[in-house]
């Protein structure tokens, strides 16, 4: 499985550099040109039941390898921590955003409402003087 994993990311590194030749494209960068290098930990165990038999290296921790794990989950903290604030910012902004369209809305509806009434009354008063001046006038016959 491993050497056909290999196998297969070699043709794909191969096929990806031939095809950008054919089209004369430069390579990306998040393409890598050589496939990674496998590293696999070897222990040293001897045959045996005895608990001298495990090699002193093997539960050694590597102290560089240690500090940037460190360093890279203290990045990635660092990272999670802007993130949210960055969100709770956004939230923030959106629900003040909120608020204030809600108040624009709330005055729009209230406009209308103001509206609508001065329009029923002046249209109820114009037909009240309409209809008044209508049976009220007299036609002369000259």
């Amino acid at each position: 499985m491993l050497y056909h994993n290999l196998f297969t990311l070699q043709m794909r590194n191969l096929l990806c550099k031939k095809l950008a030749a054919c089209q004369c494209m430069k390579l990306p960068s998040s393409t890598p040109t050589e496939p990674p290098l496998i590293r696999r930990n070897k222990r040293n165990v001897s045959v045996g039941n005895g608990p001298g038999n495990i090699s002193p290296h093997h539960n050694r921790p590597n102290e560089t390898n240690d500090e940037s794990v460190k360093q890279l989950l203290k990045e990635i903290r660092d990272l999670l921590r802007t993130r949210a604030h960055s969100k709770k910012k956004q939230r923030y902004v959106d629900e003040r955003e909120n608020e204030i369209k809600n108040d624009w809305m709330l005055a729009a509806a209230v406009f209308d409402r103001i509206c609508a009434v001065v329009f029923a009354i002046v249209y109820f008063v114009g037909t009240f003087a309409f209809l008044l001046l209508f049976s009220t006038h007299r036609y002369s016959d000259d």
